[in-house]
């Protein structure tokens, strides 16, 4: 059975393993809508995942689609999991306290199915308590963790933070699959 999953991607340099998991969901049959941060499209091409998803991919607050619907409410309304990987410290921070400033993040505030988050960042920024403390929080209003490993990240130095490993983010959205 196909499922509409939500990807909202936030700007890690973890980013373009969300390319990966976008083609990898669309193998099992499932449809991706890709919600993108405006901060992640310096990184990434909204046309990178629209080329993967074969979707709309969503990357503007005010982008108004053909029939004037409003995109950020129907998808939350009509999606069956919400993902969001990578998820940066400020996204994380912002969902966590209610600031919806963008498509990823208004999306996931009226999304009410299963929600799955993978954080990925600097080990010093991971390690942070402000960090540790709002992942604490999210999972508190029923997000689930996706925890990052251990491993080389982008500055060079190794530790927590990577984002977790693709396959790890397929199995945990299949646990929640029907």
């Amino acid at each position: 059975m196909s499922r509409q999953i939500i990807l909202g991607v936030s700007a890690s340099i973890a980013l373009h393993r969300a390319l990966d998991i976008t083609s990898a969901l669309r193998k099992k049959g499932d449809r991706v809508s890709v919600l993108m941060t405006p901060e992640s499209q310096k990184l990434i091409s909204p046309v990178a995942f629209q080329a993967m998803s074969l979707e709309t991919v969503y990357h503007d607050m005010w982008q108004i689609s053909p029939d004037m619907d409003h995109d950020h409410i129907r998808l939350a309304q009509d999606g069956d999991l919400m993902l969001l990987a990578p998820a940066t410290a400020c996204t994380i921070a912002k969902l966590a306290h209610g600031i919806v400033d963008n498509v990823v993040l208004t999306t996931a505030f009226a999304f009410t199915g299963p929600r799955l988050f993978a954080p990925a960042m600097n080990w010093r920024m991971w390690a942070n308590s402000v960090v540790q403390e709002n992942c604490a929080r999210l999972e508190q209003q029923g997000w689930q963790m996706i925890p990052p490993t251990v491993g080389e990240l982008a500055c060079g130095e190794s530790g927590p933070g990577r984002l977790a490993e693709v396959s790890d983010i397929l199995g945990a959205v299949d646990k929640l699959r029907p």
